[in-house]
């Protein structure tokens, strides 16, 4: 079903959606066009290619995958993927596994936490297997293949009779959990074992019936095993009567069949939600919900079909409204659409060419897959074995001196396995390893039994230095965890490390190390509980991380004091209360779970946040259980803001008892608790309440990594000199602007809070005092900050420009909200195109991280980025430098060729130690180190080297600015000054 988490008032199940189809007549469509950000597309089986998507647009960014049959190629199939039974689920990639589909993608509404059976019509191979729902929710819509292999929107209905002793009667419904008030329903093996009983009916006959004779009666709903031979009639209300009223062994017979308008014959066929383009009209959906959806969509002549799955609920993609999703689906090409199951059921798996196994190919937003009622799966008829194409995997990057495992996987004519042979490699060794010999790009191949696929591998310089990520590796027994070595060269550009060239150094009692085929490594415990460090050699440098196993105890909350707790519910109602606890007191969650059989959650939710030391692997809490099937979640919300459930038992105990919820690996740390929550999924209605206490938090032990030596950026200028060049400055003080003046550079951009405040009044008088001070000597021009709005175009020109000064690029763009998409969504759709040559982006400051990653993609490797966020220091992306300028009164920036980070101070202390030597700079009340990143000028008497401490013939006193570090290397008078801007200090050795 739709809905992910279960943990709010406003985030439950929606049961019933078709209650009335949508109207023709759609809103308008948006009038401001998405940004494709990337994508990637391969074939991965018989006319059929997966593709990805990532999109920006005025509301957020969205991520997508996408299967694009060619339902005309005779070689590929379209059917139902099915668990064994209809009253069962599965995840996707379970069902096309047992099914051998090489892709699919999750299918109808079902009754979660209950059957598990679909809400709609399920036509399989040709083959009628469920009914739709009728009264009072009619789910009629419906989407399919039919039997010319043309894909087509129908209304599917079940067209059936009994046939009784009395007469001959219309049958309501064909294995489904829904049926009329008065009316007849048969249950076939195909059911399976699940509870046979019917939403919001209580009065049941049922009648088992075995080779067409009657055989039992049973009064109300029942469940177990169906005859193979035989079928379960259930009649209700009036219709109970008359199954009661059948003599045992009077004959008794059923027939059923599909039926749909328009009429057509179906190979697969299941219910869907809505329709959101019928005949090339966009419909007008009323859903105002942002989340994951699956949808199908066809070409005007149903010959092409696209299964698509958007991802939602998190940072990285938002989700969509079904009439946002309507549009994305005509943006497509698609002449008729559906959606069908979305939220956390949204799932699409494939297989890559040449191997047996799909896998999740989206994020779904539980953070695990599902299980859910069906699929629509594409099959491919058995292939031949004999190798039709090789699909090669490179890596992309190599450093030099290094290696990479090239990896390639054959495949037949229907993208299946097929028998490589013994391959012959290019550019590589007889086993498909290349070495890195000089940086450049490398063409290497691979061919076999006549065929052959080439690709290119690009060599890096020499290894720099390298990291392991996570640093830490908590674990609990029976767990694996991964760890990814990188290598950086001396400019930022990385490379995943090949495990051949990685030798490590731990405590093999602790755990076991085992590379896996993508070069991460497994980390596997050995006991039950410990701690370790794992040392990692590529070459001459060295990284390390750390392995936690097992957890310790931690208390979050003993709930002795529920003032401020407070209760909400989704479809029930309550209070919250003090009681006697197992130590002190105790928080009860009084409930009342009669007013509905769907979905139904008693929160209690503490007055703030209580925050939870360490990275809380599972939480545990005493509850005093009634015994009635609750099922426990725990409210959190992680480091980046996301709010989430922490589920955990069902409450069939009574009495206290400790019970544990296990946080979702996706987490980030630290977390805070919002609450408590009992959940009833399953149609019982009843009230009840719950006592919790001594909620605690199991967290991984401590371990003290070793850090990664500091990152000393060869862009930074850290010996100042007095050339021009391009000054930045972010936020205006009178002293920091009058140094950049004297430092005359070639123009100013002034990136950001050029004003105290938008106001019209503040904005002109900044410009006005920055127009005074530099008096027209050089240019100057203007990035938005916190000073923008409605009046800072007309006082400092536009908030995003691009203009050309010595063959470079310079593109100031609008970042005052902390995202260009929220700023001014308009300097997207050309931003792309002008990042070309030799560029510099210049901006306030980027904090969405996608944003930050869309210009990593688009960026040129020559690239500079400069902004105003976060601490003062040039971090690299691939090689891209992205340059982070204090503000004012901190210092100001001048980039050349190199970059010079200027503080602004009002004094110099020097510090010298026995071996060190330390400097200070006072900016009012505060002082700053000077040393890496900030730029100053260090310059000795005669006798004292700077540069590193080696003394060298006829030095007095060799220092390194960099490390503070000094040596004395022979007597004599010696005197150290450090100049920064107009300050000074002098010291005497």
């Amino acid at each position: 079903m739709r809905p992910a988490s279960l943990s709010a008032l406003a985030a439950f199940l929606v049961v019933f959606s078709l209650t009335a189809p949508p109207t023709a007549t759609a809103a308008a469509p948006p009038t401001e066009l998405p940004v494709q950000v990337d994508g990637t597309s391969k074939p991965i089986g018989p006319g059929t290619t997966l593709s990805t998507f990532t999109r920006v647009d005025p509301n957020g960014w969205l991520r997508g995958d996408v299967l694009t049959a060619d339902l005309s190629d005779p070689r590929l199939t379209v059917g139902l993927l099915t668990p064994p039974h209809v009253g069962q689920v599965q995840t996707v990639t379970q069902m096309a596994t047992a099914q051998h589909a090489f892709a699919g993608v999750n299918g109808d509404f079902f009754d979660i936490n209950n059957t598990g059976a679909p809400r709609g019509i399920e036509v399989s191979n040709g083959q009628l297997i469920k009914g739709p729902w009728t009264d009072p929710q009619p789910w009629r819509p419906s989407v399919g293949v039919d039997t010319g292999n043309i894909g087509r929107i129908v209304n599917a209905y079940l067209d059936g009779s009994v046939t009784l002793p009395s007469g001959k009667f219309p049958l309501d419904g064909l294995n489904q959990e829904q049926a009329p008030p008065n009316g007849l329903a048969v249950f076939t093996p195909a059911w399976g074992t699940a509870s046979r009983a019917f939403y919001n009916v209580t009065k049941v006959h049922e009648l088992t019936v075995v080779n067409g004779i009657a055989t039992a009666h049973a009064t109300g709903s029942g469940a177990g095993p169906i005859p193979d031979n035989g079928f379960v009639l259930a009649g209700t209300g009036s219709d109970a009567d008359l199954l009661a009223a059948v003599a045992i062994g009077a004959p008794v017979s059923v027939t059923y069949a599909p039926k749909t308008d328009p009429a057509d014959t179906f190979k697969a066929l299941l219910g869907v939600r809505d329709v959101l383009i019928r005949d090339g009209q966009v419909q007008t959906l009323d859903d105002t919900a942002l989340n994951p959806e699956t949808a199908v969509g066809f070409s005007q002549d149903g010959r092409k079909m696209q299964l698509v799955v958007i991802d939602g609920r998190s940072t990285a993609s938002r989700g969509v409204t079904e009439q946002q999703l309507a549009y994305i689906m005509q943006q497509r090409g698609a002449y008729n659409a559906v959606v069908i199951d979305g939220g956390g059921s949204s799932s699409l798996v494939s297989r890559d060419p040449g191997t047996p196994n799909v896998w999740q190919r989206n994020v779904p937003s539980d953070g695990v897959e599902r299980e859910v009622g069906n699929g629509i799966g594409l099959f491919a008829a058995a292939g031949s074995g004999r190798l039709t194409g090789i699909d090669l995997r490179t890596g992309d990057k190599v450093f030099t001196g290094l290696h990479r495992q090239l990896k390639a996987t054959g495949y037949d004519e229907q993208y299946g396995p097929a028998d490589l042979g013994t391959p012959h490699w290019f550019g590589a060794d007889r086993d498909g390893l290349v070495t890195g010999r000089q940086p450049g790009a490398v063409d290497v191949a691979v061919a076999s039994k006549g065929v052959t696929r080439s690709g290119k591998i690009e060599v890096l310089p020499r290894l720099a230095r390298i990291t392991a990520t996570p640093k830490t590796v908590s674990l609990l027994a029976g767990q694996t965890g991964l760890v990814q070595v990188t290598g950086y060269d001396a400019i930022g550009d990385s490379a995943a490390i090949d495990p051949v060239d990685t030798r490590l150094d731990y405590d093999r009692s602790l755990v076991s190390i085992t590379p896996n085929p993508d070069g991460t490594l497994a980390i596997t415990p050995k006991t039950a509980q410990g701690t370790g460090i794992v040392t990692v050699h590529v070459a001459d440098r060295v990284t390390a991380f750390g392995v936690t196993v097992g957890l310790k105890s931690e208390p979050v909350t003993g709930f002795d004091d529920v003032t401020g707790w407070k209760f909400s519910s989704a479809r029930g109602s309550g209070s919250v209360t003090a009681a006697q606890g197992q130590t002190g007191n105790a928080l009860r969650l009084n409930f009342d779970f009669t007013k509905s059989i769907d979905t139904r959650t008693a929160v209690a939710a503490a007055p703030t946040p209580i925050p939870v030391d360490g990275t809380a692997r599972q939480f545990e809490v005493s509850v005093n259980g009634d015994g009635k099937g609750e099922w426990l979640a725990a409210l959190i919300t992680d480091a980046s803001g996301a709010n989430s459930s922490v589920y955990g038992d069902h409450v069939s105990w009574n009495g206290w008892q400790r019970t544990i919820f296990t946080v979702p690996t996706t987490v980030k740390y630290p977390i805070v608790v919002r609450g408590v929550e009992a959940i009833e999924a399953t149609r019982s209605q009843y009230s009840g309440q719950l006592d919790f206490d001594d909620l605690t938090a199991g967290a991984a032990l401590p371990v003290a990594v070793p850090p990664d030596p500091p990152v000393i950026d060869p862009l930074v200028r850290e010996q100042s000199t007095a050339d021009g060049g391009v000054a930045v400055l972010s936020a205006v003080t009178a002293k920091a602007l009058a140094e950049v003046v004297a430092s005359h550079p070639k123009f100013l951009v002034v990136d950001g809070n050029a004003a105290a405040s938008p106001s019209l009044t503040d904005l002109q008088q900044a410009k006005a005092k920055i127009d005074a001070a530099v008096r027209g000597r050089f240019p100057v021009y203007y990035s938005p900050g916190k000073d923008y709005g409605p009046d800072w175009a007309s006082v400092f020109g536009p908030d995003h420009q691009t203009f050309v000064r010595d063959g470079v690029r310079y593109v100031l763009l609008n970042s005052a909200t902390g995202a260009l998409r929220t700023s001014d969504y308009g300097q997207l759709a050309s931003l792309q195109a002008e990042l070309t040559g030799r560029v510099v982006v210049i901006t306030y400051g980027i904090t969405d991280s996608n944003e930050r990653r869309m210009l990593d993609e688009w960026l040129p490797h020559n690239a500079q980025v400069i902004d105003a966020n976060g601490a003062v220091r040039v971090e690299r992306d691939e090689g891209v430098p992205w340059i982070h300028v204090p503000t004012a009164p901190v210092g100001w920036t001048t980039a050349t060729s190199l970059v010079q980070f200027r503080p602004v101070l009002d004094g110099i202390s020097i510090t010298v130690g026995t071996d060190e030597i330390t400097a200070t700079g006072a900016q009012g009340t505060a002082t700053i180190p000077l040393q890496y990143p900030m730029s100053v000028t260090w310059s000795g008497s005669r006798g004292v080297h700077i540069g590193d401490a080696q003394c060298r013939w006829g030095d007095v006193v060799a220092f390194d600015p960099s490390s503070g570090a000094y040596q004395r290397c022979r007597p004599g008078a010696a005197s150290l000054t450090i100049t920064a801007n107009d300050a000074s200090q002098t010291v005497e050795l």
